[in-house]
C-alpha cells in the first residue's frame, strides 16, 4: 500500500502541475501581457510608485497588491511580465491548496483530487491568472490561511495560527471583500472549543500589518472602505438589474441575485452536473459532526454572496472569492455519494455486484468528463473572447500612434492608461474634463485629437462627465472624423 503522505505529496505536485501547465498556455499562445482598461494600468502604476520610493497618488484599492508586486519588482525586475508570473504562480498553487483544504476536513484522495481538479479548470481562475489584477493574490493568501487554520485546529501549535491570522490579514489588504471571512474563520476557530486566549492575543497582534494602510488612508483623497459599492449597497439592489452608478449607468441581463449566483452553477465557474454534489458535501461533513468545517465553508460561500447581491453592480470575477469553498464541497459530496453507491448492498451475487461496480465506475466516469468538458469549452471560448478584446485595445492604441503626430494631445476615455503606457501622447481623460478645462487647454490654431467609443459615451455615460466634456468638443471646436480602430472612433479637433 502507497504511503498516505507520500501520495498526498504526489497528487499535490501533480495538481500544481496541471494547473501550472493549463495558465501557462494561455501566456505562451497570446502576446497579452495582464495590462488592460484602467484598473490593472492603476495597480501597476501604483507599484512602479512604491518601487520607485514613493506613494501612490489617489489610489482607490488597498495597497497589499502592489507591496506584493513591488517586492517581485525588486527581485525580477520592474516590468509587467513580473507582475503576470506572480499572478499566474499564485493561481497555479491554489490547486494543491484546494487539495490539501479538502484532505483536512476529511475528504478522501479521489474527492480532494476531484476538488483541486474543479479549481484548477475554473474559468475565471484562470482568466484571474492571468492579468495584473489583486483577485488571485486575495484568493491565495486566504487559502494559505485557511490550511493553516485547520493545522493549528488539529495541532494546537501557535505558529500555524499565527501565519492564519498574518495570511488573512493581507488577504484583506489586497481586496477589501476579504473582510468578510473573518466570521467563518472566527465561527471555525470557536467550535473547536479549545479557546486559547494567548494565542488568540498574539493573532490578533497581526492587526499591525493594517497599520500603513490606516496611515496611507487617512491622507489618500480616494474613497476606501465608503466606496461607491458600500455607500450604495441595498439588499434591495439584489431583486434590480438596472443601475445608475460612479460608472455610469447599466442594464444588466440578469437581477443581482440571479448574476451572483452563478457561481453555483455556471460552468464558467462550476459546471451544474456538480452543483448537487456540493450540497451533498455540506449535509456530509454535518453528518460527521464537522461542525467548524462545516461552519467554515458555509459562510465562506455564503457571506461574499449576500454581500455582493447588494451592490449597484455586476462583475463576474468578483465571486471569485467563494469558489474554493464550493469547489471543496462539491468534491467532497461526490466522493461520499461513489463510495455509499460502492458499499451498498443489493445482491449478494459476486457477478451482479462486480456489473453494479463497472457500472458506478462508468457513470461516474461520464458525470466527470461531462463537466470537465462543460467547463473547458466555456472556458476557452470565454478566454480567448476576453483576451481579444484587451487586444484590441493595444491595437487602438497603435492605430492612434500611426495616426497621430507625435506629442499631440489627445483625448480619451477608457484607453487613457494604454494610451499614457504605449505612446508618447499628452492624454487626457474626459471624466475629469469640463467645459472650463477643456476652454482653458485650448491653444488656437492647434488641433487636437480624440479617441473614443461613441455608442459607450452616448448610452453607459448619458447625462455624465464624459458625454459632457465630448459633446463641447463636438459644439464648440469642431470634430473631423480620421478613421476607427475596433470600437474606437478618432477625431481631429479643431484648433
Amino acid at each position: 500500500m502507497a504511503n498516505p503522505k507520500r501520495l498526498d505529496l504526489s497528487l499535490a505536485l501533480l495538481s500544481f502541475v496541471m494547473s501550472f501547465w493549463l495558465r501557462a498556455s494561455f501566456v505562451a499562445t497570446n502576446t497579452f501581457d495582464g495590462l488592460y482598461g484602467q484598473d490593472p494600468f492603476a495597480y501597476y502604476d501604483a507599484a512602479q510608485a512604491l518601487h520607485s520610493g514613493n506613494l501612490p497618488e489617489a489610489f482607490f484599492w488597498p495597497l497589499g497588491y502592489p507591496g506584493l508586486l513591488m517586492v517581485g519588482f525588486m527581485v525580477f525586475g520592474a516590468n509587467a511580465v513580473t507582475g503576470q508570473m506572480i499572478n499566474l504562480l499564485m493561481g497555479a498553487v491554489l490547486t494543491p491548496l484546494v487539495y490539501v483544504l479538502a484532505r483536512q476536513i476529511g475528504s478522501g484522495h479521489f474527492g480532494a483530487l476531484l476538488a483541486a481538479l474543479l479549481m484548477t479548470i475554473c474559468g475565471q481562475a484562470i482568466q484571474s491568472s492571468l492579468v495584473i489584477m489583486a483577485d488571485i493574490p486575495a484568493l491565495f493568501w486566504v487559502m494559505l490561511s485557511a490550511v493553516a487554520l485547520g493545522i493549528y485546529l488539529d495541532k494546537k501549535h501557535l505558529v500555524w495560527l499565527t501565519l492564519s491570522a498574518v495570511t488573512l490579514a493581507l488577504a484583506c489588504i489586497t481586496r477589501w471583500l476579504y473582510l468578510a471571512l473573518i466570521v467563518p474563520w472566527a465561527l471555525a476557530y470557536l467550535l473547536k472549543r479549545d479557546f486559547r486566549w494567548r494565542d488568540t492575543l498574539i493573532a490578533a497582534a497581526t492587526l499591525i500589518i493594517f497599520i500603513p494602510q490606516l496611515i496611507y488612508s487617512a491622507h489618500n483623497p480616494a474613497p476606501v472602505l465608503n466606496h461607491a459599492w458600500v455607500e450604495g449597497w441595498s439588499p434591495l439592489n439584489g431583486f434590480k438589474r438596472e443601475f445608475t452608478n460612479v460608472d455610469g449607468h447599466f442594464v444588466y441581463a440578469q437581477e443581482n441575485r440571479y448574476f451572483y449566483a452563478q457561481i453555483f452553477y455556471d460552468p464558467f465557474y462550476l459546471a451544474p452536473v456538480f452543483t448537487p454534489f456540493m450540497l451533498i458535501g455540506f449535509a456530509t461533513l454535518i453528518r460527521r459532526k464537522n461542525y467548524p468545517a462545516a461552519a467554515m465553508l458555509h459562510l465562506w460561500a455564503l457571506l461574499p454572496y449576500l454581500f455582493l447581491v447588494g451592490i449597484p453592480y455586476q462583475n463576474i470575477r468578483f465571486p471569485l472569492i467563494a469558489f474554493p469553498p464550493i469547489a471543496v464541497l462539491a468534491g467532497v459530496g461526490f466522493e461520499a455519494v461513489a463510495r455509499w453507491l460502492w458499499r451498498l448492498q443489493l445482491s449478494n451475487s459476486p457477478w451482479q455486484i462486480a456489473f453494479r461496480r463497472a457500472f458506478l465506475v462508468v457513470s461516474a466516469t461520464a458525470i466527470l468528463a461531462f463537466g470537465i468538458r462543460a467547463t473547458l469549452s466555456i472556458d476557452l471560448t470565454n478566454i480567448n473572447s476576453f483576451i481579444a478584446n484587451q487586444q484590441r485595445d493595444r491595437t487602438a492604441a497603435e492605430y492612434a500612434t500611426v495616426n497621430i503626430p507625435a506629442g499631440s494631445t489627445v483625448y480619451t476615455f477608457g484607453l487613457t492608461l494604454t494610451l499614457k503606457h504605449y505612446t508618447d501622447f499628452n492624454v487626457y481623460e474626459l471624466y475629469y474634463e469640463t467645459p472650463e478645462t477643456l476652454n482653458n487647454r485650448w491653444t488656437h490654431g492647434q488641433d487636437d485629437y480624440l479617441l473614443l467609443n461613441v455608442w459607450n459615451i452616448e448610452n453607459q455615460w448619458a447625462g455624465r462627465e464624459p458625454q459632457t466634456a465630448y459633446h463641447w468638443l463636438r459644439d464648440q471646436r469642431g470634430l473631423t472624423q480620421l478613421g476607427r480602430s475596433g470600437y474606437y472612433t478618432l477625431f481631429r479637433i479643431h484648433g
